[in-house]
């Protein structure tokens, strides 16, 4: 699936390099992600800029991503095709990936489920506002990492941005880091800063853990 993702990335770089498509949807892109990019690093904190941010690319992937070119200290956003078809997907797509391009996650590293979720809650405010529609989670995994950021977002929406003026990279931030700076329960800090990738959601197991750390709360308090 990867390597067929890396191809279509490629033919779409290749098809930008010859014009080979019409440039009046990639303009109101462009346009459009400048105009994002003033509310994410607002709210989140300057991009790293020691990476060009180029325009963004439509291609045949099945799902939208950044790609981190290194070598060449460039980073570059691809669409779906799906954008071409509602204008609000364009902006959804555009609004969780410019969260990505803030801090661009280091060799080494992945993204975390507090990255993905911050990520997803920023796109759904964001295509609610311009375009007036409350999307549905279709995925399990994004719907658990937009719940848990929500919560740590809801008490500061600048909380990523204070967090990043000690770590400025989101996939490095830890647990403890998360507890200092955000107020957290340990709970929460830990799942938040899992691997995106290595989680499985079990919303029983989830709830049922969330349960106990409540109750384990609570029966301290009586003694406190």
């Amino acid at each position: 699936m990867r390597f067929m993702e890396d191809l279509l990335t490629i033919a779409a770089e290749a098809e930008h390099l010859i014009g080979a498509k019409d440039g009046s949807d990639q303009q109101a892109l462009t346009k459009e992600l400048s105009k994002i990019m003033e509310e994410v690093e607002h709210l989140y904190g300057p991009r790293d800029r020691s990476y060009k941010l180029l325009e963004p690319l439509i291609t045949e992937c099945s799902y939208p991503n950044t790609r981190i070119y290194r070598p060449l200290g460039m980073i570059r956003i691809y669409l779906t095709t799906e954008c071409k078809r509602a204008r609000y997907i364009a902006s959804y797509q555009l609004a969780h990936e410019a969260v990505h391009t803030l801090s661009p996650v280091p060799m080494g590293f992945a993204s975390t489920i507090l990255e993905e979720g911050v990520a997803e809650f920023f796109a759904y405010r964001y295509v609610n506002r311009v375009h007036g529609l409350t999307l549905e989670v279709g995925d399990s995994r994004y719907d658990s990492a937009l719940r848990a950021s929500a919560r740590l977002l809801a008490e500061n929406e600048f909380v990523i941005k204070e967090l990043r003026l000690r770590e400025p990279i989101i996939a490095k931030m830890d647990p403890k880091l998360l507890v200092e700076v955000a107020g957290v329960d340990s709970y929460l800090a830990e799942f938040l800063c899992r691997k995106f990738d290595d989680y499985q959601p079990t919303p029983w197991r989830e709830s049922l853990a969330e349960d106990a750390q409540r109750f384990i709360r609570g029966f301290r308090s009586i003694w406190e």
